[in-house]
């Protein structure tokens, strides 16, 4: 997926839409978010070297 497609394929043929956020956006001024999901909760962090890392 890059900027210019947001769109990948699930099937021969099929397409699905796909949200693209600016991890700054997501972020705001933070290093890290807590997502829930299914029931559990994760952590999404930026680095120091500016990657980020999602962990349980």
């Amino acid at each position: 997926m890059t900027k210019e497609n947001n769109h990948f394929s699930i099937r021969e043929g099929e397409k699905v839409e796909v949200k693209l956020i600016d991890s700054k956006e997501l972020m705001g001024k933070s290093n890290y978010l807590d997502i829930a999901h299914e029931g559990e909760v994760y952590r999404l962090r930026v680095t120091k070297y500016r990657k980020l890392i999602l962990t349980k």
